[in-house]
């Protein structure tokens, strides 16, 4: 039985493959998990998607027939957007088999062959491929002192936060986009345990705490 992501936003995956029957069975089946998925059959129309829709995970294959690779696209994810997830979903056994040989795959990619997979396994990869990010890694809670650790983006994130900034202003301080400093927010909110509760205010609260100590940078 499949355990779906609780939190008060839908996942985004940008899944890349060249094989349209492939592509499009494979993202139906995403989309039961409750994720919005968009699609792409080559690398440049992956890296424009990624641009407007702004995944928080890439699942791709490595082969997508000539031109640049899913190498070639994980490393720009990789170098340009760190805090996105990245897995393969490929029909090699290895990624040696497929991966030129010029190049290296980021050291956080979670790896599936499509043949011994299932729905659940790819849904369940994509999980697990945000919690290997250094940068968009969750918060987790220090029972003994009740104090949240937090990475060093989360940290600046709360002190614009504190500081009276509106997402807008902190998306121009940062150099993102308002939808990407939108998601990166509401990750903060829901791994602070602030959830989607309309009766409180999640700016309000995830100040106070820091202004507390509630919330200490690693």
């Amino acid at each position: 039985m499949s355990t779906k992501l609780t939190t008060q936003f839908r996942l985004k995956v940008l899944f890349v493959e060249d094989d349209a029957f492939t592509m499009n069975a494979i993202a139906a089946l995403l989309e039961r998990f409750d994720l919005e998925v968009k699609t792409a059959n080559s690398v440049s129309q992956a890296v424009q998607l990624i641009r407007e829709f702004e995944p928080n995970v890439v699942v791709t294959d490595l082969d997508l027939g000539t031109g640049p690779d899913g190498t070639d696209l994980l490393n720009y994810v990789a170098e340009n957007f760190p805090w996105m997830g990245k897995v393969i979903l490929t029909a090699h056994s290895s990624p040696n088999l497929a991966v030129d040989t010029r190049h290296a795959l980021p050291n956080d990619v979670t790896f599936l062959i499509k043949s011994l997979v299932t729905a659940e396994d790819v849904y369940q990869a994509i999980l697990d491929s945000l919690t290997q990010l250094k940068e968009a890694r969750k918060m987790t809670l220090e029972a003994d002192e009740g104090v949240f650790l937090v990475s060093k983006a989360q940290g600046e994130l709360l002190r614009m936060l504190a500081d009276g900034l509106s997402n807008a202003a902190i998306a121009r301080s940062r150099n993102r986009t308002l939808p990407a400093t939108e998601s990166l927010i509401h990750r903060l909110f829901a791994a602070l345990g602030l959830g989607s509760n309309p009766d409180i205010n999640q700016r309000v609260i995830s100040v106070k705490m820091w202004q507390q100590g509630k919330v200490k940078i690693k």
